[in-house]
């Protein structure tokens, strides 16, 4: 039995049809994703620029963990950004007809997607260096053969390395995006979606219509067999395994590991290893948590519903498709909170970053906010504001000098000028 007579036999409606394969807006679910999206997603784009310029601002510039820092809030941001943009075209299409990303050329929406898929990934896997490279900093396992390898390790310099690397090969992994996709037009409904006609056969989409659907899409010239290789590279390569599975597990080990080392037990006279206790510590681990609760749920029901699709049990089941997609906008606006939750984490847990934010934003002249600055940071306060009493008071001092001898002078001149006219 294929699917059409399943889907005769449950008398599925129309509507239930398009929002399972092809376009789901209007929906509530639409909604909460797509308000939610632009709420979370300014607000974290407010945070990340923030937490970019702050980081900036450190005096700790040989640490590793600033560089990761500063490179996952750029890298988030540019993430949050795609996700915005996104969000506003699909809400011009569905309030004005009107797309706000009509490329009109492949070579552009191919490097659009290009840049957007390697952004993602780069965001994800700048938390798991920074996690690992924390893990290294705290369980320090080559302490006993190599005592001072997590310092050469950890450093500025070699976290620049890594960061280079890692963009590097997420520029490597998404080429085929710039292979295979091109800008392609269909005409809107189910019956055109590639879901639906389970084959990834383009020729549906070459119906004329007044009104079509434009975007990125796999290109229709290619063989069936080629077709296969993307899918199979788009499905496993990319989304299970280099953006799923593998930064899971990696944050899952490493999480465990600083955590286990953290609540061991330890003698009282020890060298202390600063790293256990510090604010820093426990923050940095928090926010690899939260990530990994947040960000990965998307991950994996967007994996699902690409593994699903190709198998017939499922692809026929509308009632399961429709439920991976409200799963998929849900999970979705958790994946946007993740990316934009680093700036109040590091607000509540870090105190010298706190203080650097309040300081770079001008609040620590209100007395609010004065109490949150670091101890060096209000000796600073205290100390700018004696030295302008001091310099308003050689300024005031001055003056009055300059106010005596202008007032002897007009007094001199006056006198000779008399006397010149007595003469």
């Amino acid at each position: 039995m294929n699917c059409t007579e399943i889907y005769q036999q449950r008398n599925y409606s129309s509507l239930m049809f398009n929002q399972a394969y092809s376009d789901d807006s209007g929906s509530w679910w639409w909604w909460t994703n797509i308000l939610g999206t632009l709420i979370f997603g300014l607000i974290g784009l407010i945070g990340n620029i923030i937490c970019f310029f702050v980081v900036c601002r450190f005096t700790l510039s040989t640490h590793s963990f600033v560089e990761y820092l500063r490179a996952l809030s750029f890298f988030e941001f540019l993430t949050l950004l795609y996700e915005v943009v996104q969000a506003l075209n699909d809400l011009s299409i569905y309030l004005f007809s009107k797309s706000l990303l009509n490329f009109r050329y492949s070579f552009v929406c191919k490097f659009y997607d290009y840049f957007k898929y390697s952004i993602i990934l780069l965001s994800c896997w700048t938390i798991v260096g920074l996690t690992i490279d924390r893990c290294v900093l705290v369980c320090n396992p080559w302490s006993k053969k190599y005592p001072k390898l997590s310092r050469r390790l950890c450093n500025s310099k070699c976290a620049k390395r890594i960061i280079l690397i890692l963009i590097l090969m997420s520029l490597i992994v998404n080429i085929p995006h710039l292979i295979y996709k091109e800008w392609h037009c269909r005409a809107p409904g189910f019956q055109n979606s590639a879901a639906y006609n389970q084959k990834y056969d383009s020729d549906h989409t070459k119906n004329s219509s007044s009104k079509q659907t434009c975007s990125c899409r796999i290109s229709p010239d290619i063989s069936q067999r080629t077709k296969e290789v993307f899918l199979f590279w788009h499905n496993y390569i990319f989304h299970l395994l280099c953006y799923t599975i593998l930064p899971a597990v990696m944050l899952i080990a490493s999480n465990a590991a600083i955590l286990k080392r953290i609540h061991t037990p330890r003698p009282i006279v020890s060298n202390q290893n600063e790293h256990i206790r510090s604010k820093l510590t426990g923050t940095l681990t928090v926010l690899s948590l939260l990530f990994l609760s947040l960000y990965f749920p998307f991950a994996i029901v967007e994996a699902i519903s690409y593994i699903a699709i190709r198998y017939k049990r499922y692809a026929c089941n509308i009632r399961f498709i429709l439920k991976l997609r409200i799963l998929k906008r849900l999970t979705e606006l958790l994946n946007i909170a993740a990316l934009g939750i680093n700036f109040f984490l590091y607000i509540l847990g870090v105190n010298h970053y706190r203080s650097s934010t309040i300081r770079m934003l001008g609040l620590h002249h209100y007395e609010m906010f004065s109490r949150y600055l670091t101890i060096e940071q209000r000796n600073l306060k205290i100390l700018a504001g004696s030295q302008q009493i001091q310099n308003t008071l050689q300024i005031d001092s001055s003056k009055i000098k300059l106010l005596k001898v202008t007032s002897s002078n007009d007094q001199y001149s006056t006198s000779s000028v008399y006397n010149n006219r007595l003469l």
